[in-house]
């Protein structure tokens, strides 16, 4: 699982002026978020964190955001664990702009969402970690 989460981080950083990257790993009882961020030349960048987590003991709603200059090293501004429950689900979305020009959200949910065709509910299981990073290409130029 390491190898493929590094091996992602590390094609992401080859595509585009700005690679964003936005992480949900799960692990045991947590799940790991990591947003992620690096471009070949500097650019200014603005984001700004949104989770929602439902569960059986309530729902919840926390933001974070902040700002960087993206260099060719990859920064990671956040990286935080939350605790899950089985019957946890989390939605993480990240609204960003590089050099004051907007960006496509990124967004990420954990569990990943289930086909729609499944006749019946199937227990959840984590799924694989690289079905849990969205990395996306910025279109500026």
């Amino acid at each position: 699982m390491l190898t493929a989460t590094l091996a992602a981080m590390l094609l992401a950083s080859a595509a585009g002026p700005v690679d964003a990257r936005l992480e949900l790993l799960p692990e045991a009882d947590r799940l790991n978020l990591r947003l992620c961020f690096s471009s070949a030349e500097a650019h200014r960048l603005n984001y700004q964190l949104e989770v929602r987590s439902q569960g059986g003991a309530g729902t919840s709603r926390s933001r974070q955001s902040g700002s960087l200059t993206s260099g060719p090293e990859i920064q990671c501004p956040l990286n935080n664990r939350l605790g899950i429950a089985p019957d946890s689900h989390i939605e993480a979305t990240v609204t960003w702009t590089i050099d004051g020009h907007e960006q496509t959200p990124l967004r990420q949910s954990y569990p990943s969402s289930e086909p729609a065709d499944s006749p019946t509910p199937a227990p959840r299981q984590s799924p694989a970690a690289d079905a849990m990073v969205v990395k996306t290409d910025s279109n500026l130029r």
